[in-house]
């Protein structure tokens, strides 16, 4: 009757697992401390964040992508006709913020500097937003 009692309730069970012992959880926690540490509510919005950005971005290069096989299968057809140099000016001119005249590393630069300025206006820690971000973009 002792076995009925136990305060491990897998105790009747001779296929359970063992119960987790509280000083293999503490010496892990100890051990990982710094790690879990780094870790903060800013660092898991980033990881979000990253993640949402990831998924808008393939939505959007599908879109475009469906966009321009649709524009060149009228044009295969002579419905339409398309003047894909004056449209690589007009997105050229569109997402150069240094006014060189081309999309450079700059301007990338620039750009990531905005979504940055964005994403971590009034969180109280923008590093680990960043480190979280990263850790989002990698998965």
């Amino acid at each position: 009757m002792a076995g009925l009692f136990s305060s491990n309730p897998n105790s009747g069970d001779p296929y359970a697992p063992p119960s987790p012992n509280d000083d293999d959880l503490n010496s892990i926690l100890s051990q990982y401390r710094p790690l879990i540490q780094q870790f903060s509510l800013s660092s898991l919005l980033g990881y979000c964040s990253a993640v949402s950005a990831k998924r808008i971005g393939k939505t959007l290069a599908f879109i475009g992508g469906l966009a321009f096989v649709s524009l060149q299968a009228m044009v295969h057809q002579g419905y339409i006709s398309v003047d894909w140099k004056k449209i690589e000016q007009s997105v050229k001119d569109a997402v150069d913020t240094d006014d060189d005249g081309e999309f450079t590393e700059k301007d990338v630069q620039r750009y990531w500097e905005r979504v940055k300025v964005f994403l971590t206006e009034n969180i109280p820690d923008a590093s680990g937003f960043g480190v979280g971000f990263m850790l989002g973009l990698k998965s």
